[in-house]
Order: C-alpha cells, then structure tokens, then sequence
C-alpha cells in the first residue's frame, strides 16, 4: 500500500496530532538542534475531515514549549507572491495573539514560525544549509540582536533531497524527505537509524489504511494539481497572446518602415 504524504497538510496534521505529541516534539527538536518539550498544543487547529477546504493554505501546528516559547510549523506546497511578507505577517499574528486586553509587553515571549516550503525561493539562493534562522541584527556587525522573540526558519524541500545525498546523517534532511514521500527507498534506509522517523513511518501506514483520511488527501491533491494546471494554461495563452499581439505589432511597424525608406528612395532617385 502506498503510504499517504506527510507534506499534504491535512496528512501532517493527522500524523502530528495531539497522541503522538513526542513526534512533534522530535521533529522541532532535530529543526532546532536542541532538545524540546511541548507544554501544550493548539487544539483548535486540529483538521476537521468533513470540511478541509476551509483550512486549505493557512493551516499550521501551533504549539507551546518549555520556558513558553510559542513555536509554528507550517506547511506551504504552493508559491505565492510576496512570500516572505506572508511570513512575517504569520508569526507576527501568532505573536500578537499571545496578549489579551490590559496585559503587558513582558508578558510576550518569544515565537518561532517554522515554514516549510516545498519549493525553494529566490532569498535563499546560494544558502547550502537547513535550518538557518532569520532574526533582527543591526546592519553593521550582524551580532547584535534586537531581540531573541523573533526568529523564523525556512526549509526548502527540495534543498533538503539534495543536502541529504551530501549527509545522509543530517537530521533535519531525514525528516523533510519523510515529508515529501515516505514511499521512497532512501526513506526506509532512514528508517534503520532514526528510530521517531521509523515510528512516524509506522502511525503512518495506520492512518493510509482509513480511507475517508486517503479520500480528503487525494482530494487536496487533486486540487492543487488542478490549480497548477489552470494556472500553467493562463500563463501559456497570456504569452500566445502577447506574442501574437507584438507579432501583428512588429510586421505592421516594419511595413511602415518599408513604406517611408521606400518613399524616400523613390524621391532621392528623382
């Protein structure tokens, strides 16, 4: 049986629901590089099976850890424009969200949105590395930070299939490529020495085997190819169109040209 893909968002969330808490805790662990433990989980943001296209793109995991360090993961298989505004604008919401009416700015704590995207952008170009954090410095050391409340990491999945064939050991590129496809053979040889991935792998088998769950992912998936498709078919018939018209626009110029060198030759010859 081919198992379901974690990347698909409604997957993800069935996967790292509140029962299997420790593989979240496992999965922000190996992103972070240190060991964490989640005090509490948004439970609000569960998926509802019934009614999954009113999560579609703005579903994230939300979670409390040690210390009330409040920490997002978020899953985004589709580009969108003005991306790192988008970012920004998620974890700024989520560290908003922490005061109520008449509580104070001490009160904040610091918030980590942990995007993973499954596509690579044009910021990051030239950045081999999983896991890097992006934070408030000044613009002359780069050491000093503004403040530790702000930090958010992208992972680019593909990235992480090319810096896995360099490390077959790195942790965070194990867990992306159980993200994007637990069916293929290097995920089953990562499965042999990262023993929560292999747990993971297990609960994930179980959840493919009920098939209103199978029946919603194909049905997401199936809408997002849909969406690629129609989008691929505007952007070709837009460039058709722009080509006929600078086409028709460019013969009819250069009869123009012909007309007016062929009218001043003719007077020159006189």
């Amino acid at each position: 049986m081919e198992l379901l893909k974690p990347k698909i968002d409604v997957v993800f969330h069935a996967l790292f629901r509140e029962e299997n808490k420790h593989l979240t805790e496992a999965l922000i662990s190996d992103i972070l590089g240190k060991k964490v433990k989640i005090i509490t989980k948004d439970k609000d943001r569960h998926l509802n099976l019934k009614y999954p296209e009113e999560k579609l793109g703005v579903m994230d995991l939300r979670t409390e850890l040690e210390g009330g360090v409040k920490c997002n993961i978020e899953i985004q298989l589709r580009k969108y424009k003005n991306e790192n505004e988008r970012f920004l604008y998620y974890w700024a919401n989520t560290y908003s969200r922490q005061l109520k009416r008449g509580e104070k700015y001490k009160e904040l704590n610091k918030t980590i949105s942990i995007i993973i995207l499954d596509h690579e952008i044009q910021e990051l170009e030239g950045i081999e590395e999983l896991g890097t954090k992006w934070q408030i410095r000044d613009d002359k050391t780069g050491k000093r930070m503004l403040t530790e409340h702000l930090e958010i990491i992208i992972l680019e999945i593909p990235k992480a299939i090319r810096m896995y064939e360099k490390n077959k050991k790195d942790r965070i590129s194990q867990w992306l490529m159980f993200l994007d496809n637990p069916n293929k053979e290097e995920v089953f040889q990562i499965m042999e020495e990262n023993k929560e991935i292999k747990e993971a792998t297990a609960e994930l088998y179980e959840m493919s085997r009920d098939e209103e769950l199978r029946l919603v992912a194909e049905l997401v998936e199936k809408g997002r190819r849909d969406d690629a498709a129609a989008m691929e078919y505007i952007m070709e018939e837009g460039l058709k169109k722009g080509m006929d018209k600078g086409l028709k626009a460019g013969i009819k110029k250069g009869i123009e040209e012909g007309r007016k060198k062929g009218r001043k030759e003719g007077i020159e010859k006189r």
